[in-house]
C-alpha cells in the first residue's frame, strides 16, 4: 500500500468516525462532508426509530437526494448515500 492509499484510508476513517458514533448511541443527526472529484456533498445520517436514513445535498450544486429505506446501521446508510453519489457523478 503506497502513501496515497494510506492517506485515502485515513480520510475515510476520519469521515466515518461521527457516523459510527451514532451506532454507539450518540445523538444525531450527523452531517459529514465528502467529495468525489471536484464535487462536494453533505451527507446527513439520522436515526428513524431502530433504522438509519440518509440525505445528501451537493454543496453549490443541484443534487439533492434521500434514501428510500431505513437501514440497520449508520455506516450502511453512509455507504448507500455514497453509492447514490457515484451513480449521479
Amino acid at each position: 500500500m503506497d502513501c496515497r492509499d494510506r492517506f485515502a484510508v485515513w480520510l475515510v476513517e476520519l469521515v466515518l468516525e461521527p457516523v459510527r458514533e451514532l451506532r454507539e448511541g450518540a445523538p444525531g443527526p450527523v452531517v459529514v462532508r465528502t467529495a468525489l472529484g471536484d464535487r462536494r456533498f453533505d451527507v446527513t445520517i439520522s436515526r428513524d426509530g431502530p433504522a438509519f436514513r440518509w440525505r445528501l445535498l451537493e454543496v453549490g450544486g443541484q443534487l439533492e437526494k434521500e434514501g428510500a429505506a431505513g437501514l440497520p446501521d449508520p455506516e450502511d446508510a453512509f455507504w448507500d448515500a455514497w453509492t447514490a453519489i457515484e451513480q449521479a457523478a
